[in-house]
Formats: C-alpha cells, structure tokens, sequence
C-alpha cells in the first residue's frame, strides 16, 4: 500500500501490505516502535507520509522523548502534533547533516579578534589621551571582554544544547566595521544540526545564552565603574576647550543599579567610563535584542515555547513594536522582514513547558526590562 500525493488512507492491520519507509526500515517497524510508546487508534498515509493518530497519557513527554531515540538510529524524525484536535505523530525521513567539522568559525574567529581590537584601539585614544594610559591596554580590556560576552552566551547555548543531546556547530563569530561605525562584531551565532525535542529543551536553548551574556555584562560593567573617574564641571570645560569630545550613550536599568551600589559617590557629578565600559554597554544591547520576544530570536524561542505557535506570532508583533518604539527601527524593520519564515517550535508540541522553566521565563523578561537600551522616550 503506498500513499500519492494529496491522498489519505486508513490502514486496516490485518489488509497491511508492506511498506518500506526507508531501505533499512519497512512501515510495520515504524508502527511497532511507536506502539511500544502510545496506543495507535489510527494510521492515515497523506502525501506519501504517515501519521499515527495516538492516545496520550500522562508520561507522554518522557514517552515521546524515548520514541525520538528510538527511531534517530533509522533515520527518522517524529512530530507530536495536534491535527484537527487529535494528537497525531508525523513521522518524517531526518535530512541529510554534513557530519565533517567546518573550518570557518576559527578563521572567523581570529577575523573578529582584529576587527574588535582595532575598535577597542579608536575608542581608547580619547581616554588614554586624557588621562595619559596605555592605549593597548585598554584595547586588549575592551576586546577580552566583549569576546567574553558575545563568545560566552553562544557557550551557553551550545552547553545547553550538549545537554539536550542536539548536534550544533562550533560558534560563527561574525566580524563587523570598527568604531566609529561599529564596534568590530556583529555577534556569533551556532547551528542546530537537530530539532529540540519538546518545549523543555527549545525554552533551554534560548534562555542559555541571553542569561550567560548577561551575567557576563553585569561583571564587566561592574569592572568598568570602579575603573571609572568622577570629576568635577570644571574638568569637563577644559576638556570641551581642548576640543575632545566624548560620546554620551543612553543608560539602562542595570546600568543605574550598578552605579548606585558601586558608585553611589557619582551620583550628580560627571563619571568619565572607560572603553571597557563600552563592551559591558554593547553587552545590554546584545542582551535586549536578543531577547525581544520575536521571530527566531532568543526571546522568540521562549515566547514560543511559553505560548505556542499562536502565541509566539503575537510576541513577535510586540517584539517589533517594542523594537521601534525604543530606536530599534532597523533590527525591527529586519524581523518584520523575516517573520514571514515560521517558527517550526519542538518535535513535541503538545506537552507543556514545565512549571520552573515557565517561572524562569518570567526571570528572562525581567532580564529584558534591565538591559533595554532607550534611543527616544517610550
């Protein structure tokens, strides 16, 4: 028996005729595995794929969980859906994954090791020239640190996928142009090679590396406040009459409670933050967007994996409204962009998130809130 496209049949057992899903594996296999698992009531063939219309049970996650190891080896992937209110399992044939170790992300690695350096060296010429420090010094702070940032959230991801059991790539750090018109990167970002496979594992892999970043940034923000000097108006003339000009960036929530607990002297004087205060401000930023609850962002995995399918489609719209209402029209106008590519969640989708995840979810918008960077009044 075998299926065209656009046809659906349902499979009578003792009528069964062989099916091959795969030259190493026949149809009947396939429906054995799955019933060791779940009670099939029905199998319907649609464009040439079969779906097994199941009972669930209250081990259903940890069953499904079980069902994907069993059939990995075969090849084979399975998707726990709701179709037309009936928990149904697709099993679809795994595409084919290059298994050979790419020689990019070294190469792009050291690129971006250059690129922010040369950053770090022009931002550090003001501060090195005012208060007569090693110009290299402060370009190797700036460049560990913002590496630690962006380098150690993609460690997070890829620890969190490690743990999952999902195949990823090495992190693709990508170089970006050097202060003033960037700041050396772009970010980085690793590969999936598998799906996660229920909503436990999607809200891990993009909670990792927003919360790893951020912990990071907190501690070279707090690293570049007690490096900072306090001065007085009247140094801040000379300065002005000398013809240096300094750049004022927009604070953030985490910003100001970091200064009053560190710094609480600074509070209506001029505190002058050196270039590693540049990193850890660049850090909230990468924090903040990646966060915004939207498309296949950080924050979209977990909005997605919160509120499923439906409910990730409206976060991603706030996302983008909250994109342009805080500066970020561009990194909106991009999501509003790709948003067209849907969101394809985990294998499993019908088994919820667990009730710590949904409270670390609370944590991961909180996060959102202190790291947002204002480029006009909200």
């Amino acid at each position: 028996m075998d299926g065209n496209a656009g046809r659906k049949q349902n499979m009578n057992r003792k009528n069964e005729e062989p099916v091959q899903i795969t030259p190493i594996i026949s149809f009947a296999e396939v429906q054995s595995i799955i019933e060791s698992e779940f009670p099939v009531e029905a199998v319907v063939f649609e464009f040439g794929s079969p779906s097994f219309k199941i009972k669930v049970h209250p081990d259903t996650k940890q069953a499904f969980q079980r069902l994907v190891k069993k059939l990995k080896p075969y090849g084979l992937i399975p998707l726990l859906r709701s179709i037309r209110g009936e928990p149904t399992i697709k099993v679809l044939v795994k595409p084919p994954v290059s298994e050979k170790p790419s020689r990019l992300p070294p190469i792009l690695f050291a690129i971006t090791v250059v690129t922010i350096f040369i950053s770090g060296y022009i931002n550090s010429t003001v501060w090195s020239r005012i208060f007569q420090e090693n110009i290299y010094m402060h370009a190797a702070f700036f460049t560990i640190a913002l590496l630690a940032i962006v380098g150690l959230h993609e460690l997070g991801h890829k620890i969190s996928a490690m743990i999952s059991g999902i195949k990823s790539t090495l992190p693709y750090f990508i170089p970006g142009p050097p202060f003033p018109i960037g700041f050396g990167t772009l970010g980085a970002v690793i590969m999936q090679k598998e799906p996660p496979v229920n909503r436990d594992q999607l809200f891990d892999l993009g909670f990792s590396g927003p919360v790893t970043g951020f912990i990071i940034t907190i501690l070279v923000a707090i690293l570049a406040v007690n490096m900072s000097r306090i001065v007085e108006p009247s140094f801040m003339a000379q300065l002005e009459a000398q013809g240096i000009s300094l750049i004022s960036l927009p604070s953030t929530l985490a910003w100001e409670l970091i200064m009053t607990a560190f710094a609480p002297e600074a509070a209506g004087n001029f505190m002058l933050m050196p270039p590693i205060g540049m990193a850890a401000w660049i850090g909230f930023v990468i924090t903040y967007l990646n966060l915004l609850p939207a498309w296949q962002l950080d924050g979209g995995h977990i909005a997605r994996a919160m509120f499923g399918e439906k409910g990730h489609m409206v976060a991603s719209f706030i996302g983008v409204v909250v994109a342009f209402l805080t500066g970020f029209w561009f990194f909106g106008l991009l999501i509003l962009f790709l948003m067209g590519r849907k969101h394809m969640g985990p294998l499993d989708d019908l088994s919820p998130l667990s009730r710590g995840r949904l409270a670390l979810g609370v944590l991961a918008y909180a996060i959102l809130v202190l790291s947002a960077v204002v480029f006009m009044p909200l």
